[in-house]
């Protein structure tokens, strides 16, 4: 086998492993699963994140990068982190509402993410790389709802508010994924050596804290701090926008005498 070929072939497995993933969340979520396929699943979406987030990088360091790469990518995205999620959330609570409505939002979710997509790989043709994401990446989104469900199985949230928490999460998140608010983009950021010091020793904390106490808690909590920070970051950027927009509006005509 000719080695050149066999790296075009690298990143497209790391897809394929996100593919993978997502079939064994939503096969995990058929029946009537119980806590374990719950956490079952939601654990599958937590990998194919970390496949999802290989394959890119692999294709960047071995220069592999190709548009077949990206479409497959983006396919992978909508069962791994649309599908799956969705189907994750409708049987973790949704089903327990009156027929059609759990099924309405699960599907709100999925279209927010395939239009998400679409809208990305658009930018990706036209545009230069950028630092930040316009709207909540699709994994994120995936991240959080998953990290949800298995926080509450953990936490033993009752049955009753199981539907109308999950709902939130997920049409929030699905509205943040077609919104056109920031959020930062960690792809091509050069760090220090301190920098890199101090992410590890935040990640080996949050490993730490993780095993100690909820996994699931923590990670929701990191997934929840990366939802708030486009928000956060849009309210903040907000004056300087409203001062711009002021500056350049034309000034009022005065009345002839």
């Amino acid at each position: 086998m000719d080695v050149r070929k066999g790296k075009f072939i690298l990143p497209n497995l790391f897809t394929l492993a996100s593919v993978f993933l997502g079939v064994v969340a939503v096969v995990s979520c058929l029946g009537e699963p119980d806590d374990a396929g719950i956490r079952r699943a939601a654990i599958a979406i937590l990998f194919a994140m970390v496949a999802d987030s290989l394959d890119g990088r692999v294709a960047r360091m071995t220069r592999t990068s190709t548009r077949f790469g990206v479409q497959l990518d983006s396919l992978a995205d909508v069962l791994s982190f649309g599908m799956a999620p969705a189907v994750l959330g409708f049987v973790f609570g949704l089903r327990q509402w009156p027929p059609l409505l759990g099924e309405a939002i699960a599907f709100v979710y999925v279209a927010c993410g395939a239009l998400r997509l679409a809208r990305f790989n658009l930018q990706a043709d036209s545009a230069q790389p950028t630092h930040y994401f316009t709207g909540l990446p699709i994994p994120a989104a995936a991240g959080t709802v998953a990290m949800w469900t298995w926080a509450a199985t953990d936490l033993s949230v009752p049955l009753s508010v199981r539907p109308a928490t999950v709902a939130a999460a997920m049409i929030v998140t699905a509205l943040l994924m077609v919104s056109t608010i920031r959020y930062p983009s960690f792809k091509h950021v050069r760090l220090s050596l301190a920098a890199r010091a101090g992410i590890l020793l935040l990640v080996a904390s949050v490993v730490v804290a993780a095993v100690r106490t909820h996994t699931s808690a923590v990670l929701l909590g990191v997934a929840l701090t990366y939802v708030v920070l486009g928000p956060a970051g849009w309210a903040i950027r907000l004056p300087s926008r409203l001062l711009a927009r002021r500056r350049r509006a034309p000034a009022p005509e005065r009345p002839e005498k």
